[in-house]
């Protein structure tokens, strides 16, 4: 497997934070309750298109009309999700709910509504943001906090915090549009990374958007990133944090969402007839529950340092 590469100070800058302990901020509860106003016939479709976890079925079935932001972005997921199981006109009903949830949801993020200037630096923002990995379950997690930042730098504190290896090229997909580290893959049609703030793609008015990140074009390990708050800095506390999370990262070229499910099984099982191969290809132990924070904010401590 490759081994984990820092990146060079120039990849992460003085806009991301600065060197010194990192204190654990409180995590501010996304829980504000919103009304969902859902017909029967929508409840309907939902209940029989989308593969739901029990908390939310039990909801729909119980005709509960109020539910918090991360049950709400839970329940986006898994609605859109379920697009491809409906068809003819059934496939409009579901989009329309999909689109009626994205819309409470404040979640698409429209290029024309991208601010048509930078933030000044004086603003302070710092952004909270929720990583998922995608396609497998249970899911895999991190929740950082940091100052404005280009993509670039945000591309990084993902590598940390998911505990990827920085082995692979990597994109984001932001409102329709392609941003890449323009000097690593040639593509004239996509913006360049370096030169792009996560403060240029967020519209400001949006409540919860929503965009993915995309690493290792063979694997395919998509990432989805809520921006679930901005908040104003806390005294003592250096930026970026990861504040949660769960389970460990995939190891490196293990075949992406659709083989990772078989990987566990077979490390995880002792009688599976290639557990010793796998194990050793791994490095001799893998346990997929396993994340420590400490860890994770150590490595991103380590980033700050380098940058100074």
């Amino acid at each position: 497997m490759a081994k984990k590469q820092s990146p060079s100070p120039s990849s992460v800058t003085d806009s991301v934070g600065s060197g010194g302990p990192t204190a654990q901020p409180s995590v501010s509860l996304t829980s504000e309750p919103l009304e969902l106003k859902l017909s029967e016939g929508q409840r309907r479709t939902i209940l029989q298109y989308a593969e739901l976890p029990a908390h939310l079925s039990e909801r729909l079935a119980g005709k509960d009309t109020h539910f918090t932001l991360d049950e709400l972005d839970e329940l986006l997921d898994h609605v859109g999700e379920s697009v491809y199981r409906a068809k003819g006109n059934e496939k409009q009903k579901v989009l329309r709910i999909v689109e009626k949830v994205a819309k409470l949801l404040g979640t698409v993020i429209d290029p024309d509504q991208m601010p048509k200037r930078r933030l000044s630096t004086k603003a302070n923002t710092v952004f909270q943001l929720k990583i998922t990995l995608k396609g497998i379950y249970p899911s895999i997690w991190r929740r950082i906090r940091t100052t404005d930042c280009t993509l670039e730098q945000l591309h990084a504190l993902i590598q940390v915090a998911m505990g990827w290896e920085f082995a692979h090229l990597y994109r984001f997909m932001i409102g329709g549009v392609e941003y890449t580290d323009q000097e690593m893959r040639d593509d004239e049609e996509a913006e360049d990374v370096c030169d792009t703030m996560l403060s240029d793609v967020l519209p400001v008015q949006n409540r919860r958007p929503r965009f993915d990140y995309e690493y290792d074009f063979g694997d395919g390990w998509i990432h989805q990133l809520i921006v679930e708050e901005r908040l104003q800095p806390e005294q003592g506390v250096k930026y970026p944090v990861c504040i949660a999370g769960q389970r460990a990262c995939p190891p490196e070229d293990c075949g992406g969402p659709w083989s990772y499910s078989d990987f566990v099984e077979t490390i995880t099982n002792p009688d599976h007839p290639r557990h010793e191969e796998t194990l050793e290809w791994v490095g001799g132990e893998f346990d997929p529950e396993k994340l420590d924070l400490e860890v994770v904010n150590r490595e991103l401590r380590q980033i700050r340092k380098e940058k100074t």
